[in-house]
Parts: C-alpha cells; structure tokens; sequence
C-alpha cells in the first residue's frame, strides 16, 4: 500500500500594511486551523512584497507566502475557502494540490 498523502501548496497574499508581529499571528493562525482540519504546514516561505498586476482592496502590492500542506485525507476546500475568506489581513489567496 503505497503513502496517501494529500499535498497542496497554498499562495497566500497579505495586506502590505500589516506589520510583522501581525503577519506571524495569521500565519500562526492558518497553520492552527489546518491542524485541527487534520493537515500539517510542512513549510512557510516568505516570498518578499511584491507588485501586483492589478489593485486587489485598493492595493497595489502584497506581502506574498507560500505554504506547504500536508494531509493524510483530503481537505475540504469549501471549509478552506470559507476560513480564508473571513480573515481580513489576506486579501488572496490561492491552493494547489501538487
């Protein structure tokens, strides 16, 4: 029986404004909501601010993430949707499965 891992990759942009102190907690945040959805954050990359192509909420530049997720079963992505949506510091976001 071979390893099931569900593997995704998670592009998340953040409000520039928000300060650093700030950006750790929703990181932190994130990574708690998927451990109790049963997936692990293997990795965090901070991918520096950076132009976007077109203004999203009256920015022209985001803080840009990449995390790697882990999960033993697939996650449910309307959940995933739902949660992200709510958070007001994230203002996109996009999730790969790899």
């Amino acid at each position: 029986m071979k390893d099931s891992k569900h593997q995704y990759q998670m592009v998340a942009v953040l409000n520039p404004k928000t300060e650093e102190k700030e950006k750790e907690t929703i990181l932190n945040k994130v990574s708690s909501w998927m451990e109790e959805a049963g997936a692990e954050v293997s990795k965090k990359d901070h991918m520096g601010n950076k132009e976007l192509s077109y203004e999203i909420n009256g920015f022209n530049k985001g803080d840009f993430w990449t995390l790697d997720i882990e999960s033993l079963k697939a996650l449910n992505l309307k959940n995933v949707n739902l949660f992200l949506n709510r958070e007001v510091s994230i203002i996109r976001y996009l999730i790969l499965k790899k």
